[in-house]
């Protein structure tokens, strides 16, 4: 009796023990179970943010008020103005609208950045860039970039102090922009050869990020050296561009500059038409410097550049195409420069900027003796220089905001072509806003 007893106690007991180390590893299991839950979430999580952190979105948009005491007149700031009922003109209009979007992975960048204004939405840098990973010191971009060419092209239009560039970066150079192929070479901090930096390009050659309208293909490159003082008080840099391109001429007329049979100056052409496919070449060649003094006074920079070379055209513009020509060229010689004096008033938001430009599309020809009878020049306006003067100032409300106030004041030679006899009426003012994030 005693001996069963003891084997049903024995059992009961046996499991009662298991039954205790169920619950006991059940309890384990129900403790540990959010804790790894948890962990899990926050692993998500740090990969998720890492592939956030990846994408960054920047952005711009300059809305402005312009006047011009001129209606109708031909304008480099902004496009020209339409025709109104007034004597005098005035327009409200969204200038740029920046989007831009920046991928990073590793040593690879893909950006994508839009234009949108009321003229419509437009493709700006898009591009992927590969960055060596042993040296750090080169990279390759493929796509639509900015051409490597002076100072001003590849300065942001957010930063820039005045709301155009100059006169001749917008005829030669429209949007700025081209499709091709970019190779940069930078020396890093820990070289002796630190500031050095080269730019090279193949590019379609087409203006205004167009498709390209013909096989030949435009090089272009730019050698610079900037340096800071070891006191950060003294900025400086300058450098030298190269451009070689240019275009098929098409099934149209193209006019060399020369002296002609009766004495004077102008184009003429040869009468030969079998070489239709002969190229316009478009060569340039450019130097340019900024230096920066930070003193009591505040921050002073003067910057300057200088442009010559051939640059080939319609009779109404010496505007780089957008397509093959459909009107006879005029194949001129040209220079172009910009000069800019910037002053921060001390430490406070305001800024004063005097900046002075030239074109002359057409050097070897000026004056009276543009649209002169028997040079083929009567209806050239592409041949007449403009100097411009400008004049501004500057407030930044905070660091997303900027006020700008602006006015250029433009000088035409006068000329024998028609309503180009003296100086036209086309100086402009223009108020902006400009809203970074």
């Amino acid at each position: 009796m005693n001996k069963k007893r003891n084997l049903i106690l024995t059992i009961a007991g046996a499991m009662l023990i298991l039954c205790a180390n169920t619950m006991s590893l059940k309890a384990q299991e129900t403790q540990e179970q959010p804790i790894d839950t948890l962990a899990k979430t926050v692993a998500n999580i740090t990969d998720e943010l890492s592939k956030m952190k990846r994408l960054k979105i920047t952005g711009y948009i300059q809305p402005q008020w312009q006047y011009i005491d001129s209606a109708g007149a031909p304008s480099a700031a902004g496009g020209d103005f339409s025709n109104g009922t007034n004597k005098y003109f005035s327009r409200f209009m969204m200038r740029r609208g920046r989007f831009k979007f920046t991928y990073t992975y590793k040593n690879a960048e893909m950006v994508i950045n839009t234009d949108a204004t009321e003229k419509g939405l437009f493709m700006r840098e898009t591009f992927v860039r590969v960055t060596d990973t042993w040296l750090n010191m080169f990279s390759l971009t493929a796509g639509l970039l900015q051409d490597q060419f002076g100072f001003e092209l590849t300065q942001s239009s957010s930063v820039r102090e005045t709301p155009e560039r100059a006169r001749f970066n917008g005829a030669l150079f429209p949007t700025e922009r081209d499709l091709g192929v970019f190779g940069t070479m930078q020396f890093p901090k820990t070289s002796p050869l630190y500031g050095l930096k080269l730019d090279v390009a193949a590019m379609n050659g087409s203006a205004g990020v167009t498709p390209e309208f013909d096989s030949h293909k435009d090089f272009t490159g730019r050698l610079q050296y900037a340096k800071t003082t070891k006191n950060e008080k003294l900025q400086y840099a300058f450098a030298v561009s190269y451009y070689d391109g240019g275009y098929r001429v098409g099934n149209v007329k193209d006019y060399n500059f020369k002296t002609l049979s009766n004495g004077d100056v102008g184009f003429d052409y040869a009468p030969d038409t079998a070489n239709y496919d002969r190229k316009a070449k478009r060569n340039y060649m450019g130097a340019d410097f900024q230096v920066t003094l930070d003193w009591p006074a505040g921050l002073t920079t003067i910057r300057g550049e200088y442009i010559q070379g051939e640059q080939p055209g319609v009779a109404g513009n010496s505007n780089s195409p957008k397509g093959v020509a459909t009107a006879a060229l005029y194949h001129r010689k040209f220079n172009g420069a910009y000069f800019y004096l910037i002053q921060n008033i001390g430490k406070s938001k305001f800024q004063v900027v005097a900046k002075y430009d030239w074109y002359d599309p057409n050097t070897e020809i000026s004056g009276k003796q543009i649209g002169k009878a028997g040079t083929n020049t009567t209806k050239n306006i592409g041949d007449i220089r403009f100097d411009t003067y400008g004049f501004g100032v500057n407030y930044r409300l905070h660091q997303n905001i900027k006020l700008t106030a602006y006015y250029d004041y433009v000088v035409n030679e006068g000329t024998l072509v028609s309503g180009y006899a003296s100086d036209i009426k086309d100086n402009v003012v223009t108020v902006r806003m400009q809203f970074k994030f």
